[in-house]
Protein backbone atom coordinates (compact mmCIF):
# COMPACT_ATOMS: atom_id res chain seq x y z
CA UNK A 1 0.00 0.00 0.00
CA UNK A 2 1.33 3.51 -1.08
CA UNK A 3 4.26 1.92 -2.42
CA UNK A 4 5.25 5.54 -4.29
CA UNK A 5 6.89 6.32 -0.91
CA UNK A 6 9.73 4.51 -1.39
CA UNK A 7 10.46 6.46 -4.64
CA UNK A 8 11.27 9.45 -2.25
CA UNK A 9 12.26 7.47 0.99
CA UNK A 10 16.00 7.95 1.70
CA UNK A 11 16.89 4.30 1.62
CA UNK A 12 19.97 2.48 2.77
CA UNK A 13 20.77 -0.92 3.04
CA UNK A 14 24.14 -0.31 6.02
CA UNK A 15 24.77 -4.76 6.31
CA UNK A 16 23.19 -8.16 5.09
CA UNK A 17 24.56 -11.10 6.74
CA UNK A 18 23.10 -14.94 7.69
CA UNK A 19 23.67 -15.92 10.91
CA UNK A 20 22.62 -19.30 13.25
CA UNK A 21 21.09 -19.91 16.46
CA UNK A 22 21.34 -22.92 18.51
CA UNK A 23 18.18 -23.89 20.82
CA UNK A 24 20.73 -23.69 23.71
CA UNK A 25 19.89 -20.48 25.04
CA UNK A 26 17.08 -17.45 24.77
CA UNK A 27 18.02 -15.18 22.32
CA UNK A 28 17.50 -11.09 21.82
CA UNK A 29 16.82 -9.54 18.20
CA UNK A 30 18.32 -5.57 18.52
CA UNK A 31 17.73 -3.12 15.97
CA UNK A 32 19.77 -0.24 17.25
CA UNK A 33 19.05 3.18 15.35
CA UNK A 34 18.21 1.42 12.55
CA UNK A 35 15.38 -0.66 11.09
CA UNK A 36 16.02 -4.49 11.44
CA UNK A 37 14.67 -6.93 9.35
CA UNK A 38 15.06 -10.79 10.07
CA UNK A 39 14.61 -13.51 7.87
CA UNK A 40 13.67 -16.96 9.07
CA UNK A 41 15.32 -19.35 6.56
CA UNK A 42 15.35 -22.55 8.90
CA UNK A 43 14.37 -23.53 11.69
CA UNK A 44 11.22 -22.18 14.28
CA UNK A 45 11.24 -20.07 17.45
CA UNK A 46 8.95 -18.75 20.15
CA UNK A 47 8.81 -15.15 20.70
CA UNK A 48 8.25 -13.93 24.31
CA UNK A 49 5.80 -10.76 24.50
CA UNK A 50 4.44 -9.46 27.33
CA UNK A 51 2.21 -12.63 29.12
CA UNK A 52 1.92 -13.87 25.21
CA UNK A 53 4.07 -15.89 23.20
CA UNK A 54 3.91 -16.24 19.27
CA UNK A 55 5.49 -18.86 17.01
CA UNK A 56 8.33 -17.78 14.86
CA UNK A 57 8.07 -20.05 11.80
CA UNK A 58 10.02 -20.72 8.60
CA UNK A 59 9.88 -18.00 5.71
CA UNK A 60 8.61 -15.37 8.66
CA UNK A 61 9.94 -11.95 8.30
CA UNK A 62 10.53 -9.99 11.11
CA UNK A 63 10.12 -6.35 10.90
CA UNK A 64 11.66 -4.65 13.97
CA UNK A 65 11.43 -0.89 14.33
CA UNK A 66 14.40 1.34 15.47
CA UNK A 67 15.44 0.73 18.73
CA UNK A 68 13.69 -2.01 20.03
CA UNK A 69 14.46 -5.47 21.26
CA UNK A 70 12.68 -8.46 21.22
CA UNK A 71 13.35 -12.05 23.29
CA UNK A 72 12.98 -15.18 21.12
CA UNK A 73 13.38 -19.12 22.22
CA UNK A 74 14.59 -21.31 19.17
CA UNK A 75 12.60 -24.90 19.09
CA UNK A 76 15.09 -25.83 16.32
CA UNK A 77 18.61 -24.43 15.48
CA UNK A 78 17.51 -21.24 13.66
CA UNK A 79 19.02 -19.88 10.36
CA UNK A 80 18.41 -16.56 9.43
CA UNK A 81 19.36 -13.33 7.10
CA UNK A 82 19.79 -9.81 9.45
CA UNK A 83 19.39 -6.82 6.71
CA UNK A 84 19.94 -3.61 8.47
CA UNK A 85 18.49 -0.76 6.99
CA UNK A 86 18.97 2.75 7.72
CA UNK A 87 15.93 6.12 6.73
CA UNK A 88 12.76 4.41 7.41
CA UNK A 89 10.96 2.39 9.69
CA UNK A 90 7.31 0.70 9.30
CA UNK A 91 3.69 1.77 10.68
CA UNK A 92 0.58 0.33 10.13
CA UNK A 93 -1.46 1.92 6.81
CA UNK A 94 -4.81 1.45 9.34
CA UNK A 95 -3.63 2.80 12.14
CA UNK A 96 -1.25 6.00 10.62
CA UNK A 97 -0.31 7.11 14.29
CA UNK A 98 0.28 3.48 15.36
CA UNK A 99 3.91 3.62 17.50
CA UNK A 100 4.13 -0.21 16.78
CA UNK A 101 7.64 -1.73 16.49
CA UNK A 102 7.48 -4.74 15.41
CA UNK A 103 5.29 -6.31 12.75
CA UNK A 104 6.01 -10.41 11.04
CA UNK A 105 4.37 -11.05 7.70
CA UNK A 106 5.23 -14.27 5.83
CA UNK A 107 6.58 -15.15 2.54
CA UNK A 108 4.65 -17.50 1.51
CA UNK A 109 5.45 -17.46 -2.35
CA UNK A 110 9.40 -17.41 -1.14
CA UNK A 111 9.43 -13.67 -3.12
CA UNK A 112 11.28 -11.60 -0.47
CA UNK A 113 14.09 -14.52 -0.36
CA UNK A 114 14.75 -14.20 -4.43
CA UNK A 115 15.70 -10.96 -3.55
CA UNK A 116 17.73 -11.55 -0.12
CA UNK A 117 19.77 -14.76 -1.95
CA UNK A 118 20.98 -12.04 -4.78
CA UNK A 119 21.77 -9.29 -1.95
CA UNK A 120 23.96 -11.92 0.23
CA UNK A 121 25.64 -13.08 -3.40
CA UNK A 122 26.13 -9.09 -3.92
CA UNK A 123 27.53 -8.56 -0.69
CA UNK A 124 30.10 -11.04 -0.56
CA UNK A 125 31.42 -10.44 -3.93
CA UNK A 126 32.05 -6.97 -3.59
CA UNK A 127 32.67 -4.73 -6.81
CA UNK A 128 31.57 -1.52 -8.63
CA UNK A 129 28.33 -0.39 -8.21
CA UNK A 130 27.47 -3.00 -5.38
CA UNK A 131 25.91 -0.64 -2.97
CA UNK A 132 23.98 0.82 -5.92
CA UNK A 133 22.59 -2.95 -6.46
CA UNK A 134 21.97 -3.14 -3.02
CA UNK A 135 20.10 -0.09 -2.41
CA UNK A 136 17.87 -1.50 -5.39
CA UNK A 137 17.13 -4.82 -4.02
CA UNK A 138 16.16 -3.42 -0.66
CA UNK A 139 13.86 -1.38 -2.37
CA UNK A 140 12.44 -4.32 -4.22
CA UNK A 141 12.10 -5.75 -0.82
CA UNK A 142 10.06 -2.98 0.69
CA UNK A 143 8.17 -2.45 -2.48
CA UNK A 144 6.81 -6.40 -2.06
CA UNK A 145 6.33 -5.94 1.57
CA UNK A 146 3.90 -2.95 1.10
CA UNK A 147 2.41 -4.42 -1.84
CA UNK A 148 1.20 -7.36 0.17
CA UNK A 149 0.57 -5.99 3.41
CA UNK A 150 -1.09 -3.68 5.21
CA UNK A 151 1.69 -1.35 6.25
CA UNK A 152 3.25 1.65 4.97
CA UNK A 153 6.52 3.60 5.56
CA UNK A 154 7.57 6.78 6.83
CA UNK A 155 11.05 8.61 7.62
CA UNK A 156 12.62 7.58 10.32
CA UNK A 157 14.71 10.66 10.92
CA UNK A 158 12.22 12.69 12.26
CA UNK A 159 10.04 11.66 15.52
CA UNK A 160 8.83 14.58 16.60
CA UNK A 161 4.95 15.73 16.96
CA UNK A 162 3.49 18.47 14.99
CA UNK A 163 0.59 19.89 16.36
CA UNK A 164 -0.38 21.37 12.80
CA UNK A 165 -0.20 18.06 11.05
CA UNK A 166 -2.28 16.30 14.06
CA UNK A 167 -4.67 19.24 13.24
CA UNK A 168 -4.77 18.40 9.69
CA UNK A 169 -5.27 14.72 10.39
CA UNK A 170 -8.67 15.56 12.81
CA UNK A 171 -9.65 18.10 9.91
CA UNK A 172 -9.91 15.27 7.55
CA UNK A 173 -10.87 12.70 9.60
CA UNK A 174 -13.84 15.14 10.30
CA UNK A 175 -14.52 16.41 6.94
CA UNK A 176 -13.75 13.38 4.60
CA UNK A 177 -17.08 13.62 3.26
CA UNK A 178 -16.62 16.83 1.40
CA UNK A 179 -13.59 18.56 -1.22
CA UNK A 180 -10.00 19.06 0.59
CA UNK A 181 -7.55 20.41 -1.24
CA UNK A 182 -3.99 20.74 -0.20
CA UNK A 183 -4.16 24.99 -0.56
CA UNK A 184 -7.46 24.68 2.00
CA UNK A 185 -5.30 22.17 4.27
CA UNK A 186 -2.54 24.89 4.21
CA UNK A 187 -4.88 27.83 5.10
CA UNK A 188 -5.71 26.08 7.90
CA UNK A 189 -2.31 25.81 9.97
CA UNK A 190 -0.48 28.56 8.02
CA UNK A 191 2.19 27.27 6.43
CA UNK A 192 3.24 26.83 3.10
CA UNK A 193 1.56 23.75 1.19
CA UNK A 194 4.99 22.62 -0.11
CA UNK A 195 6.62 22.54 3.42
CA UNK A 196 3.12 20.70 4.23
CA UNK A 197 3.30 17.91 2.37
CA UNK A 198 6.97 17.59 3.81
CA UNK A 199 5.77 17.68 7.45
CA UNK A 200 3.54 15.33 6.78
CA UNK A 201 4.80 12.69 5.23
CA UNK A 202 7.68 12.72 7.94
CA UNK A 203 4.77 12.39 10.15
CA UNK A 204 2.46 9.84 8.89
CA UNK A 205 4.50 8.37 5.97
CA UNK A 206 1.55 9.51 3.51
CA UNK A 207 1.11 13.12 2.10
CA UNK A 208 -1.74 15.03 3.04
CA UNK A 209 -3.84 14.12 0.11
CA UNK A 210 -3.00 10.14 0.27
CA UNK A 211 -4.13 10.11 3.77
CA UNK A 212 -7.39 11.62 3.18
CA UNK A 213 -7.61 8.93 0.31
CA UNK A 214 -6.73 6.76 3.21
CA UNK A 215 -9.65 7.87 5.31
CA UNK A 216 -12.44 7.40 2.57
CA UNK A 217 -11.44 4.13 1.48
CA UNK A 218 -11.19 2.87 5.38
CA UNK A 219 -14.84 4.59 5.81
CA UNK A 220 -15.66 2.82 2.29
CA UNK A 221 -14.80 -0.47 3.60
CA UNK A 222 -16.55 -0.71 6.41
CA UNK A 223 -19.71 0.77 4.48
CA UNK A 224 -19.33 -2.30 2.04
CA UNK A 225 -18.92 -5.08 4.84
CA UNK A 226 -21.65 -3.74 7.22
CA UNK A 227 -24.49 -2.43 4.83
CA UNK A 228 -25.96 -3.05 1.28
CA UNK A 229 -26.05 0.65 0.54
CA UNK A 230 -25.40 0.45 -2.98
CA UNK A 231 -21.84 1.18 -3.89
CA UNK A 232 -22.22 4.23 -6.34
CA UNK A 233 -24.15 5.48 -3.05
CA UNK A 234 -21.11 4.45 -0.60
CA UNK A 235 -18.91 6.56 -3.36
CA UNK A 236 -20.57 9.58 -2.82
CA UNK A 237 -21.00 9.13 1.06
CA UNK A 238 -17.43 9.12 1.50
CA UNK A 239 -16.72 11.91 -0.66
CA UNK A 240 -15.42 10.60 -4.38
CA UNK A 241 -18.61 11.57 -6.56
CA UNK A 242 -17.60 9.49 -8.95
CA UNK A 243 -18.14 5.85 -9.05
CA UNK A 244 -15.33 5.23 -11.63
CA UNK A 245 -12.86 7.20 -9.76
CA UNK A 246 -13.84 4.96 -6.41
CA UNK A 247 -13.42 2.12 -8.01
CA UNK A 248 -10.32 2.75 -9.73
CA UNK A 249 -8.60 4.30 -6.33
CA UNK A 250 -10.40 1.42 -4.12
CA UNK A 251 -9.16 -1.34 -7.21
CA UNK A 252 -5.40 0.00 -7.37
CA UNK A 253 -5.54 0.02 -3.41
CA UNK A 254 -7.04 -3.05 -2.35
CA UNK A 255 -6.29 -5.08 -5.51
CA UNK A 256 -10.00 -5.57 -5.69
CA UNK A 257 -12.88 -3.85 -6.72
CA UNK A 258 -15.77 -2.69 -4.57
CA UNK A 259 -18.39 -5.48 -5.22
CA UNK A 260 -15.48 -8.48 -5.31
CA UNK A 261 -14.52 -6.69 -1.79
CA UNK A 262 -18.23 -7.33 -0.47
CA UNK A 263 -18.43 -10.59 -1.93
CA UNK A 264 -15.51 -11.38 -0.33
CA UNK A 265 -16.53 -10.16 3.29
CA UNK A 266 -20.02 -12.18 3.06
CA UNK A 267 -18.49 -15.14 1.83
CA UNK A 268 -16.12 -15.17 4.87
CA UNK A 269 -18.41 -14.16 7.47
CA UNK A 270 -20.54 -17.66 6.69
Amino acid sequence: MYISNVNSASINMKSISMQHISTDDNYQFESFDDLTMIYINKGAAIYHNDNDNYEIKKRDLILLNPNHTIEIEPVRKLEYIRIDVAGILFTSSLEINSDEKLFIINDSFRTIKHYLDLALLEDGHRFRGTDIILKRLVECIIVHILRNNQLSIKDASVQIKHDEIERIQDFIRDNYKNKITLDQLADLVDINKYYLIRLFKQKTGLSPIDYLIHVRLSEAEKLLSQTTTNISEISDIVGFHSPSHFSKTFRESNQMTPSAYRKLYKSQDK
